[in-house]
């Protein structure tokens, strides 16, 4: 390629920069002042070209508005696309996933009202109707509501498991635990699978003191999960109880490889070390004890601030 040849490639490609960045600063300013109709071409094309687009402020503009553009206007397709971009651009900031997380729940909003116009009889739309009151902290309809779904769909998966939940979250009973126990138990005929449903009646069964029958299911729960924390942790601390320290020790180290900042499992593995012997072993475990805590407290203290308003004393701030 010749020097002019050169010069013209380079000149085109500033050109093409250029007119990408245009469009989208156009498209932008009508965005922001509700021109959403005229907006939403041009944010398109703009997209298209989004590899032009050097200014990462002009970015965010771009795609911030163009979300809100494309919910008011309910082109749900392109608020999706544009969110995606934006989280591929952004990823992990907080404005981004705030955003997300508003369209996202007002999306799963709009399409449970068409699928509840659509197919009011739908067993499907008595689900979607326990899932609304279960989030609303309304559990006893909540219950009633699976049962009615479950009168009409015996067989469907899940809704034993998610009424055994329910019951362990409401105020204890006397029967609570049995109650609980029994959907439990009907879940896992239905579907064996259900590393939940295991897990649950391992924990029932370890604080009924029924050890052997905690550590068959909690046993289950790792062979259906294995890498989920929880399961390994039940069945090394129930082991651990069992005065069977030797065995505790292989569960408990897996429950802290997956879970490294749980402070009470590395507390659980340092007395099994302990049983055995190995006191260097349990030093480490009790110092990644306490060093977990502590993240989990500073964790909670900026937390609180953040609500509070009050200012992080590291920063500086009167």
């Amino acid at each position: 390629m010749n020097r002019a040849a050169v010069i013209l490639f380079f000149i085109g490609a500033i050109v093409h920069a250029q007119s990408a960045s245009d469009t989208a600063t156009h498209a932008t300013e009508l965005a922001e002042h509700g021109q959403c109709a005229d907006a939403m071409p041009l944010i398109r094309q703009a997209l298209e070209q989004a590899d032009q687009l050097k200014d990462p402020q002009l970015k965010r503009r771009m795609g911030a508005a163009g979300v809100r553009c494309a919910m008011v206007l309910d082109h749900q397709s392109a608020a999706t696309t544009l969110l995606s971009w934006l989280q591929q651009e952004f990823p992990h900031d907080p404005e981004i996933l705030f955003m997300a997380t508003h369209v996202y729940s007002d999306l799963a909003a709009r399409t449970s009202k068409e699928m509840m116009d659509a197919a009011p009889d739908s067993p499907l739309v008595v689900e979607l109707n326990a899932e609304n009151f279960e989030k609303q902290g309304q559990w006893d309809k909540a219950i009633a509501e699976y049962k009615i779904l479950l009168a009409r769909e015996p067989r469907m998966p899940g809704i034993h498991f998610r009424i055994g939940q329910l019951i362990l979250t409401l105020p204890a009973t006397a029967t609570s635990n049995d109650d609980a126990r029994k959907e439990f138990e009907e879940e896992l005929k239905v579907y064996p699978r259900n590393t939940g449903a295991e897990y649950l009646l391992g924990e029932l069964a370890r604080k009924g003191g029924r050890l052997p029958k905690a550590i068959e299911h909690y046993t289950n729960a790792t062979k259906l999960s294995p890498n989920i924390a929880e399961p390994w942790f039940g069945l090394g601390r129930c082991l651990l109880d069992s005065d069977r320290a030797s065995d505790a020790v292989a569960p408990l180290e897996a429950a802290a490889k997956l879970a490294p900042d749980n402070p009470t499992i590395h507390m659980t593995l340092a007395h099994a070390y302990q049983e055995l012997g190995r006191k260097d072993d349990a030093a480490r475990e009790f110092a990644l004890q306490k060093s977990a805590a502590q993240k989990i407290q500073q964790n909670t203290e900026t937390l609180k601030r953040n609500v509070s308003g009050v200012p992080d004393p590291a920063s500086g701030a009167k």
